[in-house]
């Protein structure tokens, strides 16, 4: 008698298969799934890739494509660089904002 066990569903974002290939991967060959986890990949447009919106350029980061699905509850997790992770907190701190997990 096999007993199912109920997957936690998570909605993640992916640019491009370049930077997120990890990702592509590990849903591709069930890695998820082995963790207990029901992936839904959301594909966003990379800022230089036809039909952006290009906002990765804009000085509001928190107003780009992956950053405001996220603040808006569309996805649940999205891959941001370091660069992109620093900007962003030293921009919260800025404005006086709290940070998740602190």
């Amino acid at each position: 008698m096999s007993t199912q066990i109920e997957l936690k569903k998570v909605r993640t974002s992916v640019m491009n298969t370049v930077h997120d290939l990890a990702v592509l991967v590990a849903r591709d060959e069930g890695l998820f799934e082995a963790e207990g986890l029901d992936v839904e990949v959301v594909t966003t447009p990379g800022t230089f890739q036809a039909g952006a919106d290009h906002q990765a350029l804009r000085d509001g980061i928190f107003d780009r494509t992956m950053e405001a699905l996220y603040n808006s509850g569309g996805v649940d997790q999205y891959r941001m660089c370091e660069w992109g992770v620093m900007k962003r907190t030293v921009e919260a701190v800025s404005a006086g904002e709290s940070i998740p997990g602190n």
